[in-house]
């Protein structure tokens, strides 16, 4: 009987511990009531559909009412390392652009032709005037523009003349990544222990060319370097074969009208 009476008190124990889990689950539904409960339970309610249907809404608000949880996996972020990468890329490439594009590069002015414009030529006194053909040509991307250009000319070794042209309004703009070119004159003359003998018996007895030492220097403006120098220097050939003789001891040529 002793093992019955045990038997039967443990019994109690556990239907009283259930009879009171059922009494707070009771209170707790009183306390805070369903879905249904809340909003009335009278009103016809449907299963909500961003809840994953564990409660249920009023019908006339189930067109604007969206009930998501705090710890719902669809709030947290998706992909946020693929687009940190993404960002990081299209910085990264465009800091690599614009300095590639901008950085500043060379700017270079190189005679390419020398022409005798005017000529008067005799054994004793000469007088010469040459039209040099200097291009230059912008290796950036960005327009660049010509702030001087100084032409040398040297014949048998002995300066001749010079043209410095010196832009301080309207200077020649040169485009990005192309050139242009600028036609100078000088005007030189020679007496008989510089060069006039010389040049008369090349030019107007043999009818050869005149073979002179060009120097170019040039200044340019860049809008990230003010001032860039670029030198060049190279012998050019200038034609004598339309230099026609006025008499005996003087030939003359004038091709102004044709440049």
């Amino acid at each position: 009987s002793r093992g019955i009476n045990a038997e039967y008190g443990g019994y109690l124990r556990a239907r009283v511990c259930c009879s009171g889990m059922i009494q707070r689950f009771k209170e707790r539904i009183g306390a805070h009531g369903d879905s249904s409960r809340r909003y009335g339970a009278t009103e016809p309610s449907e299963q909500c559909r961003t809840c994953k249907g564990s409660g249920k809404i009023p019908r006339k608000y189930s067109e604007g009412v969206a009930v998501i949880s705090l710890g719902d996996e669809r709030l947290a972020p998706s992909r946020s390392i693929i687009y940190i990468c993404i960002a990081v890329l299209v910085f990264v490439a465009s800091t690599i652009s614009l300095v590639i594009v901008l950085y500043p590069r060379p700017l270079t002015g190189v005679s390419k032709s020398l022409q005798i414009v005017q000529a008067t030529i005799s054994r004793n006194e000469t007088r010469l005037k040459l039209g040099v053909s200097v291009e230059v040509h912008n290796n950036n991307f960005i327009q660049s523009y010509v702030d001087s250009i100084i032409s040398q000319f040297q014949f048998q070794s002995r300066e001749v003349g010079t043209n410095e042209t010196t832009y301080e309004t309207d200077r020649p703009s040169v485009p990005g990544r192309g050139g242009r070119t600028l036609n100078y004159t000088v005007v030189t003359s020679y007496g008989r222990e510089s060069g006039s003998q010389d040049i008369y018996t090349y030019c107007c007895v043999v009818r050869w060319s005149l073979n002179f030492k060009v120097t170019v220097s040039s200044k340019f403006s860049y809008f990230l370097s003010p001032s860039i120098e670029y030198s060049d220097e190279k012998f050019l050939f200038a034609n004598c074969a339309n230099v026609k003789r006025l008499d005996d001891r003087t030939c003359y040529l004038n091709m102004t009208e044709t440049l």
